[in-house]
């Protein structure tokens, strides 16, 4: 975003608000399964990290919404080779 601006990053932004959360809940996911009973109580922070995370992934617009973006813009860039690529 800094080097070319947030309109060009647009669809990695997009993809790092599909991929960040979505990864950290498998982590957390898998350290609840790794501590067991623990891992769902108040005795560990990881029922309250996932439950804090889980709503992340709404925050800003739900991950099909960031998905469909994501079509769009590499549909849009796959027309735009075509068009170059077919003789006028």
């Amino acid at each position: 975003m800094d080097v070319v601006g947030n309109k060009a990053a647009r669809a990695e932004i997009s993809m790092i608000k599909v991929v960040a959360p979505n990864m950290t809940l498998r982590v957390l996911d898998r350290a609840i399964q790794a501590h067991g009973g623990a891992g769902v109580s108040q005795d560990t922070f990881l029922a309250a990290a996932w439950a804090n995370v889980r709503t992340l992934r709404l925050a800003d617009g739900p991950d099909e919404v960031h998905t469909e973006a994501i079509a769009k813009q590499e549909l849009r860039k796959w027309e735009k080779a075509r068009a170059q690529r077919e003789p006028q």
